[in-house]
C-alpha cells in the first residue's frame, strides 16, 4: 500500500498511538518518531496551509458522527510536499465518548502530477489552436483579396474566383472546428 493506517487521540497535535511503517518509506518519517509525538507530532508534519480545512473536515465529521475522506499535502522528510487523501473516523466507547481516530492515509502525488501534465498539454494545445485560429484569419483575407482580383480579371480571373470560393469555404470550415476545439478546451479547464 502506498500509504499508511493510523490510530491517534483526537487531541490538537492528532498524537499517533499507532501506525504503520508505510509513513517512512512514503513521507521519510519513522513511526517511532511521530507516535506520542516522540520527535515530531503529525500535525507538525501537515502543509500549514492546509491545516485550517482539514481541522474543519475532521470536526464536522465527528460533530455528525461520519467518516471523512479529504486531501491535502504533507512535508515530506526532505522538505518537498507530497499530496495525500485520508479516509478516517471517530471510534466511540459504549456511552457515546469518543476513544481515537482512525484511518488511512494514501500517497496521491503521482495523480496530482498526472494532473499537472495534463492541465500543461493542454494550455499547449489551446495556444496552437489559437495559431490555427490566426492563420484561418489571414487565409479568409487571401480568398477575398484573391476574389476581388478574379473579379478585376473579368472572364480571364473566373478559375481563380471559383479558387477563392474554396478558400473561403475551406477556411470557414477550419476555423468552425478550431472555434470549437477552443471552446472545449476552455470548458476542460474551468
Amino acid at each position: 500500500m502506498s500509504g499508511f493506517l493510523y490510530r491517534c487521540r483526537a487531541d490538537e497535535n492528532y498524537t499517533m498511538l499507532e501506525m504503520t511503517n508505510g509513513i517512512e518509506r512514503i513521507f521519510g518519517y519513522p513511526a517511532d518518531e511521530i507516535i506520542g509525538n516522540r520527535t515530531r507530532t503529525f500535525t507538525s508534519i501537515r502543509y500549514e496551509e492546509d491545516v485550517p480545512l482539514m481541522d474543519d473536515v475532521v470536526g464536522r465529521a465527528l460533530e455528525g458522527r461520519t467518516d471523512w475522506t479529504m486531501e491535502y499535502r504533507i512535508r515530506h522528510a526532505r522538505d518537498h510536499l507530497i499530496w495525500a487523501t485520508e479516509t478516517g473516523g471517530g471510534i466511540w466507547d459504549e456511552k457515546g465518548e469518543l476513544l481515537y481516530l482512525e484511518g488511512s492515509i494514501i500517497n496521491i502525488e503521482s495523480l496530482y502530477q498526472r494532473i499537472d501534465e495534463q492541465t500543461a498539454d493542454m494550455r499547449v494545445t489551446a495556444s496552437k489552436t489559437n495559431e490555427i485560429l490566426k492563420s484561418l484569419r489571414y487565409q479568409k483575407l487571401l480568398a477575398v483579396n484573391a476574389g476581388i482580383e478574379a473579379a478585376r480579371a473579368g472572364t480571364a480571373g473566373s478559375g481563380f474566383a471559383v479558387l477563392a470560393a474554396e478558400m473561403r469555404t475551406l477556411a470557414n470550415s477550419s476555423e468552425e472546428a478550431a472555434r470549437a476545439i477552443s471552446d472545449a478546451q476552455r470548458k476542460a479547464q474551468g
